[in-house]
């Protein structure tokens, strides 16, 4: 002790001496395990570069400029696809009288055309005395939520195009039609209402709007409405097809008439405008007698359930006109 008092200052230096030898050591080591960790990381970059190069085709200016042509290219083909999708319908801003005036004027388009085409229409639902399309509901309320009347006019106009497809196509029957909720007056899954929604994809900027219609045809009517779906206006994407046995007969119990065996003469006379001499009076169709060769073919109607999508692009937002600079005085 008596040590230590004469020699203060020397034991006062020799302990920071120790303390600054140990602050070093651990910098020195902290500082290695850095530089370690720096060396693995130039490593691994060193042999992604490597991988790069390597690599074949090479990264150099001609692959380069050939990357480039086939990214314009591939722009191109996604313009030129796009131009097959239909976009939005502009619709004007309505309000109770105006929606409802439309839905009844559509309406009677489509009993009409039903009527003319020999189509027959659906029984009512409920109280309602005539077929509605899916908008029962909307026809017996009084007030409707403004937010609706935009997607329910566009849903009337799907269902006006669908509708007007399989009317042209001369189908037998119409069963049923049935599209998504829209409001929350309308339950989805219900009736004549989708468990599906409206839904977006992001990848085309497009919106997909599900619908099922059920009708009953024959096999060359069905082929005229895949037809039609096709080269419409509007981007159709089939996503179900459920084909039943339909009934041999319609509503009112009269059979489909049985197709007679053709003569392959008289189809080939009849195809260059001549007509072979027919009989007085034709004879009533007698009863198969199960012969070798005798061919009877009674064609009956099928039942066909159609899934369908509505594929639509979201326009592009207009650009928002800027305030142009004026010139100082």
């Amino acid at each position: 002790m008596p040590w230590i008092k004469r020699n203060l200052v020397f034991v006062i230096s020799l302990a920071v001496a120790l303390l600054l030898i140990g602050a070093g050591t651990f910098y020195i080591f902290s500082a290695k395990g850095d530089a370690d960790t720096a060396s693995g990381e130039l490593e691994a970059k060193k042999t992604e570069y490597d991988t790069l190069v390597q690599r074949d085709p090479y990264p150099n200016s001609k692959n380069i400029e050939l990357a480039k042509a086939e990214q314009a290219r591939l722009l191109a083909l996604r313009t030129n696809v796009l131009r097959t999708f239909s976009q939005y319908p502009k619709i004007e801003t309505l309000d109770d009288a105006s929606f409802k005036a439309l839905l009844s004027q559509v309406i009677s388009e489509l009993e009409r055309e039903a009527d003319r085409k020999g189509v027959k229409l659906p029984a009512a639902i409920g109280s309602s005395t005539k077929y509605n399309f899916t908008f029962d509901t909307q026809r017996r309320e009084l007030r409707l939520a403004p937010n609706t009347l935009q997607p329910l006019a566009l849903a009337l106009t799907d269902i006006k195009d669908l509708c007007h497809l399989l009317f042209t196509s001369k189908i037998h029957s119409l069963v049923s039609i049935r599209r998504t909720a829209i409001g929350t007056n309308e339950t989805a899954g219900s009736g004549e209402l989708l468990s599906k929604k409206v839904t977006t994809n992001s990848v085309v900027k497009a919106g997909i709007h599900p619908y099922e219609v059920q009708f009953q045809c024959f096999s060359s009517e069905l082929d005229d409405v895949f037809n039609r779906l096709v080269a419409a206006q509007n981007a159709y994407v089939i996503k179900v097809v459920n084909i039943e046995r339909g009934t041999a007969s319609d509503e009112s119990g009269a059979a489909a008439p049985p197709i007679a065996a053709v003569n392959p003469m008289q189809a080939m006379m009849a195809r260059y405008g001549r007509m072979m001499p027919q009989p007085a009076a034709a004879a009533p169709a007698a009863a198969s007698t199960g012969k070798i060769g005798e061919v009877v073919l009674e064609q009956k109607p099928i039942k066909v359930t159609l899934g369908i999508e509505v594929v639509r692009l979201i326009p592009e937002p207009e650009p928002a006109a800027g305030n142009s600079a004026r010139p100082r005085r």
